[in-house]
């Protein structure tokens, strides 16, 4: 009678770690071909329209999305339409997405018009089912990390990117907040 019950225990903990593993993969995609696939992050390629509030006023821009270095990144290009007071230009920058299988998390390497002395356009990333939370450290001289969220709405097909800075470990208040409407759908 021991026996059967370990096997019973046994046969739940493997079936367990089988239906653990598949519900917080970070893409249910075929692999095998040793390309970057995110089931996710292929609902972000394309034309993308933009409004948001940034810092409290309202801006526009398009973002094109597309996978590129044979499908191991996703290449954002962010380019906004007003230009943004304190920088004197409009908004401007590169983000690329890969996936560090070792690690079990995204990794986001960036740069904008604002340069690397405020952030080292380095970050890594998590997936929790539709929201890829993006973390990225402030300079050495502060305590400030910056939490954005990417969201996926599938019913009406469409992102939300909101960011905030968190202190010790708190979310302060939201400083921007984004919504992309799809402008042209591109090849995956």
């Amino acid at each position: 009678m021991k026996i059967l019950k370990s096997i019973g225990i046994i046969i739940f903990v493997v079936a367990d770690i089988f239906i653990t593993t598949h519900v917080y993969a970070q893409n249910t995609e075929d692999t095998t071909d040793n390309l970057f696939h995110d089931d996710l992050l292929n609902n972000l390629v394309g034309r993308w329209h933009v409004t948001s509030f940034a810092h409290g006023s309202p801006f526009t821009a398009y973002i094109d999305v597309e996978w590129v270095l044979h499908h191991q990144y996703l290449h954002i290009h962010f380019k906004g339409n007003e230009v943004v007071p304190w920088f004197g230009v409009p908004m401007e920058y590169e983000e690329y997405i890969g996936y560090n299988h070792n690690q079990n998390r995204y990794v986001v390497n960036g740069v904008s018009i604002e340069g690397s002395d405020d952030y080292e356009g380095f970050c890594y990333a998590y997936r929790n089912g539709n929201e890829i939370k993006l973390m990225q450290k402030a300079n050495a001289l502060s305590d400030t990390t910056i939490v954005q969220r990417m969201i996926w709405e599938p019913d009406s097909g469409s992102w939300v990117i909101q960011s905030r800075p968190e202190v010790d470990g708190k979310e302060g208040k939201l400083f921007l907040d984004m919504k992309l409407t799809l402008v042209k759908q591109q090849s995956k």
